[in-house]
């Protein structure tokens, strides 16, 4: 789940590249950043140390820019990341600019977990279903849970919907026990 400053900071990014058509160009930029900053730890380090300049962090933006390469929107946004002390929440960002694009393409997220690997047909009934729940076009990522003794576990966002079996079983032993 995304907090609030990481989500406002991704808003105001996600509505610079709307307005330059360059929002899918920004997410590219920003998930190979990301990928530079994970694998190297020294790079953010650096990036966030009180005691360095922010000069010499601009510095070291404008260099990367050139070799990765980012756009200036892009650099300029990392830069006010990077002023304003947010660098460290640079992940988080990110998911917050995939989703508010999402959000502009009508696009809805969901993870299904299941004791086995979803054959097409019930692809094709969930895909309907979470459409019609979101009112959205659905792309989801399925995970196999090996812990289910069967159905599945829709979630969308932070809502999960739970038909596992476990679950059912548990909640028949609930009532049970209550009468």
């Amino acid at each position: 789940m995304v907090s609030l400053v990481p989500l406002k900071f991704a808003q105001a990014l996600a509505d610079v590249a709307v307005e330059l058509k360059q929002e899918d160009q920004v997410l590219e930029e920003l998930s190979s950043f990301s990928a530079l900053l994970g694998s190297h730890k020294e790079l953010m380090e650096t990036l966030i140390h009180p005691a360095i300049p922010f000069s010499a962090k601009r510095k070291i933006i404008q260099e990367l820019a050139k070799e990765i390469p980012l756009t200036q929107t892009v650099a300029n946004f990392i830069l006010v990341l990077i002023e304003r002390a947010r660098l460290p929440q640079f992940q988080e960002v990110l998911e917050a600019y995939a989703n508010v694009l999402d959000d502009l393409h009508g696009i809805v997220r969901a993870d299904v977990f299941a004791c086995e690997k979803v054959d097409k047909a019930l692809d094709q009934r969930l895909r309907k279903v979470v459409s019609t729940l979101t009112g959205k076009e659905v792309e989801i990522k399925y995970h196999v849970d090996e812990s289910l003794i069967g159905g599945l576990k829709l979630q969308i966002g932070s809502t999960i919907y739970d038909g596992s079996i476990g679950t059912q079983l548990e909640e028949f032993r609930r009532r049970l026990a209550s009468k």
